[in-house]
């Protein structure tokens, strides 16, 4: 199989379940795919956990042959910091436009934004998100518009984000 027939490594939907693994990765799923592995096989990799709003991939995935359940992946926008290009209205509530959230997902791949926020007490000056966020529905995230948001590099040791 052509890595270049392939979708790019990222986070997707799955919108079948991948076959002889549909318990494992039922439709409806986050993902971490790989367009390639150590076996020349794509992989899929299941969400683990869930640590600052972020999932967290580990293991070798899940190796398969289908084209097509490949070509069958939504993508899906990143994780990560974005600023509202306009207003956002949902149950409860709403947010004005230029309002700094955070992009995470549940397991099923739905989208949750959560707000930042300036704590009332501060004893350093942090931006807080917190672990509830709001369900939004995969068209209102074309209101979002990518912000930069730089990190501390972490302790050597220390657990991160992303794929292991």
């Amino acid at each position: 199989m052509s890595k270049s027939m392939l979708p790019p490594c990222g986070m997707y939907r799955t919108t079948k379940p991948l076959p002889e693994h549909e318990t494992d990765v039922p439709a409806g799923t986050l993902v971490y795919f790989h367009n390639h592995s150590d076996s020349g096989l794509p992989v899929v990799i299941v969400p683990e956990h869930n640590v600052m709003n972020r999932w967290h991939f580990h293991g070798a995935g899940i190796p398969f042959r289908g084209l097509t359940w490949a070509d069958s992946l939504q993508k899906v926008l990143p994780e990560g910091f974005y600023m509202l290009r306009k207003g956002l209205e949902f149950e409860g509530g709403s947010w004005p436009k230029g309002t700094l959230v955070q992009l995470g997902y549940n397991r099923e791949a739905e989208p949750i934004l959560f707000i930042g926020q300036v704590r009332a007490t501060m004893e350093e000056n942090d931006v807080f998100f917190s672990d509830r966020g709001v369900g939004v529905s995969r068209d209102q995230l074309a209101s979002l518009e990518a912000v930069v948001v730089h990190q501390e590099t972490p302790p050597e040791g220390a657990h991160t984000t992303g794929t292991h």
